[in-house]
């Protein structure tokens, strides 16, 4: 994946050239992400930041009966699904409007059931400034906190010893396999000291077996 930024003084301009085929445009800061997705699961992060965050958002429309699923850290279980209907919106398990938050840098799975790839748009302000995301012991489910495709180093990941990553394989409707981190590095499957690269709005499984910990980093689009 390459990732470009262009910036003027009224613009700020992201191209993703990618399988996915991403795009992202915002204009003093404010715009739209779009996301192709795949028939069946995916697994997303919102890389924008909207006026509440509440599904219905940050994601506006979607193919008719796609579900969202998002992760509790408290219970490490998935809360109950969020369902899009066509001319209705967002509806929660119990039929009504859904109040969930897809918070910037919280991951979740869409799936998307239309038999067909689709593509959704997230809407909202590229988060600036200092920024921080919670890293939970045990399993958690991240991505990057603004619309930036990079290294987990240069995004400012905190690794620890005996974590791993994986990432989520649309093709194959499982996870990727995993990066290692040990002795300050990221090591790949098959053994070789490399960062893994989330995709913009591309959610991950991070796996930390010791104390919680602060993903911590300062953005600014004119940087």
């Amino acid at each position: 994946m390459r990732t470009k930024i262009l910036l003027s003084a009224a613009l700020v301009a992201v191209g993703i050239a990618a399988a996915d085929a991403q795009q992202v445009y915002s204009v003093n800061a404010v715009g739209y992400v779009n996301v192709t997705i795949r028939n069946q699961h995916n697994l997303l992060a919102n890389p924008l930041n909207g006026t509440n965050n509440v599904i219905g958002t940050i994601i506006p429309t979607a193919p008719d009966g796609t579900l969202v699923l998002t992760w509790n850290s408290t219970t490490h279980d998935f809360n109950q699904a969020d369902q899009y209907f066509t001319g209705v919106g967002w509806l929660d398990g119990d039929g009504n409007p859904s109040g969930t938050q897809l918070v910037p840098g919280k991951a979740f799975f869409l799936q998307n059931n239309s038999g067909s790839s689709s593509t959704i748009t997230f809407v909202g302000e590229v988060p600036q400034g200092s920024l921080t995301n919670g890293i939970t012991t045990s399993y958690g489910f991240y991505g990057s906190q603004v619309p930036q495709s990079a290294g987990l180093t240069a995004l400012g990941f905190p690794g620890r010893e005996g974590m791993s990553y994986n990432a989520w394989n649309k093709a194959a409707q499982d996870y990727a396999q995993a990066y290692s981190y040990t002795s300050g590095l990221w090591f790949d499957p098959d053994g070789n000291p490399n960062d893994p690269v989330p995709g913009v709005a591309e959610g991950f499984l991070i796996t930390n077996p010791g104390a919680a910990v602060e993903w911590t980093r300062s953005f600014s689009v004119n940087n």
